[in-house]
């Protein structure tokens, strides 16, 4: 086909409009403080169909860049490339810019300018301890030479966000997984995309909502990406430079999903039914961005990499409003089961914890906490102590002065024995009076005893799917490159649509900041893209 003198193809998807409140994957948790970044996808399709016999396409609107996406990645590449010169359009499926990342507020970094104080006298944190702890995490799957630079520009990139506006709490709040210090906490969430999009309005970018992405159109000649097809082929916006996928995870996808990601035990899916129906503005987290790079010769990458979440209450509790991000996610809590056992160290990484959950019968377990949680200053418990106290004469938790008052309420009000319950406690006591975890081997900056009343267990908690970790495969400047490692020109990728930097399992705030910055290389390199004629 002819586009104002070039030939074209289009790749896209047949994409339905059915409910995926259904689906497996993130659903609502965005409001509730989750971190996962909104696609510009309608939904899922059967197939994917190539359309260069059709009619010949009008261009609606022209521009140097186009950004599908405005979460993390999105509002960093589009900041970059106006930075750099371009003309940017950036869109968005949703009512609203931003997705999850629009609540988010934790953002992983050894330092910044703010030097703020560290956690651990004896820890000195670095780029190169988050990248130790990244690749650990990860058991080795993540690309190192990606993670490495997520890591190396972190700082930078706190002091970025602090040039756009952007405030942060005075406190890190320790990080599950991390020996290194911790994570930097916005004052207000979703405080970043507030103001990158108010920047990005400022400089002259358009911004477009309720605009999903249906395909790429390429030059059949070149094979470059030279705009997109958006509204079901109602609108076509071309992109003189390129354009960059930012479309987030695809956890909701009927046709990735099920290919993809094994099985779950039937209360998890439950879990994420029960947070979907709640009918939160965010996703639904679908592919078939993924799947029209793919049709334009797209490399994918770690697609069978699947992250769980352990912070979330059981369905029953879930439904009634009740503490559905978690009672806590502090790593010096313990989490016991409804044996009234401790089974996983409570401060390596949440999808380690999650794993750990999927093997237990039942999928259940109980966090127990202290006076120390509360307040937490870095916000790692949300609930006032009142609030617990309801929740305590609703039955759905158990409370005690003493550790043997707690232990008695754990069997009352949540059936765990009573006995087991006080002598897993006293026992991680002993352990923290020691400074080793004997039992699991949790990091002894991780280890604070259960000891300063009032002491608080429950409510039942469980897992869900929390982020895919695969997607496009891109190289170090966020090119999207072909299934032999050659460069898609034109098509350039960010977040968490491409697979690489976090492998099979991250720290939370990591894929924050790895978006950011692979979407503001992404967003420095279309910038300085030569005009496609």
């Amino acid at each position: 086909m002819s586009i104002m003198g070039e030939s074209v193809s289009i790749s896209k998807d047949g994409l339905s409009r059915r409910s995926f409140l259904k689906g497996a994957g993130i659903g609502a948790a965005g409001l509730l403080g989750a971190t996962a970044l909104s696609a510009c996808a309608s939904g899922a399709s059967a197939s994917s169909a190539n359309a260069a016999g059709s009619a010949d396409i009008t261009w609606d609107e022209e521009t140097d860049v186009v950004v599908v996406g405005s979460g993390a990645a999105g509002v960093a590449a589009a900041m970059a490339a106006l930075d750099g010169g371009a003309e940017v359009i950036m869109i968005d499926k949703g009512a609203a810019l931003g997705g999850i990342t629009s609540v988010c507020e934790q953002y992983c970094a050894y330092d910044s300018s703010l030097h703020l104080p560290q956690n651990f006298d004896d820890v000195e944190d670095s780029a190169e301890i988050m990248l130790e702890d990244a690749l650990r995490v990860s058991r080795g799957t993540a690309d190192r030479e990606l993670a490495k630079i997520y890591c190396d520009r972190s700082a930078e990139t706190i002091d970025w966000m602090l040039e756009h506006g952007c405030e942060f709490k005075d406190t890190l709040r320790v990080s599950d997984g991390r020996h290194g210090q911790g994570k930097y906490i916005l004052k207000a969430a979703g405080d970043l995309t507030v103001k990158f999009t108010a920047d990005i309005e400022a400089a002259g970018g358009k911004t477009m909502t309720d605009t999903p992405l249906t395909g790429l159109v390429r030059d059949e000649e070149s094979g470059r990406v030279i705009g997109i097809e958006c509204d079901e082929g109602e609108k076509h916006i071309r992109a003189r430079k390129g354009v960059v996928i930012c479309t987030g995870p695809w956890s909701d996808d009927e046709v990735l999903i099920p290919r993809h990601v094994p099985e779950t035990p039937e209360i998890v899916k439950q879990c994420a039914e029960t947070l979907a129906a709640f009918g939160m503005p965010y996703g639904p987290y679908t592919g078939e961005a993924i799947r029209s790079a793919q049709s334009v010769g797209a490399a994918t990458r770690h697609m069978e990499y699947v992250m769980f979440d352990p912070y979330y209450s059981v369905p029953e509790i879930m439904e009634q409003r009740i503490a559905p991000a978690g009672l806590t996610r502090a790593v010096n809590q313990i989490l016991i089961t409804p044996e009234g056992e401790r089974f996983t160290d409570e401060g390596k990484s949440r999808g380690d914890i999650a794993i750990d959950i999927l093997k237990l019968e039942g999928n259940v377990y109980y966090p127990v906490i202290d006076k120390r949680h509360l307040p937490d200053p870095t916000g790692s418990i949300k609930f006032p102590e009142e609030k617990l106290d309801e929740w305590v004469e609703m039955g759905i938790m158990a409370k005690g002065e003493t550790l043997e008052e707690l232990a008695a309420s754990m069997e009352a009000n949540l059936g765990i024995p009573q006995s087991a319950a006080l002598e897993t406690i006293n026992r991680y006591n002993g352990f923290c009076a020691a400074g080793e975890d004997a039992d699991f081997g949790k990091d002894p900056h991780h280890m604070t005893p259960i000891d300063e009343p009032p002491f608080y267990a429950g409510p039942a908690e469980t897992c869900r799917v929390m982020y895919t970790h695969g997607g496009l495969e891109t190289d170090e400047g966020a090119h999207v490159v072909d299934l032999d490692g050659a460069v898609i020109p034109g098509l350039y990728a960010a977040g968490m649509c491409t697979g690489g930097p976090l492998g099979y399992i991250t720290i939370s705030g990591n894929w924050q900041m790895s978006s950011l910055v692979f979407g503001r290389i992404a967003g420095e390199n279309v910038a300085a893209e030569a005009v496609a004629e």
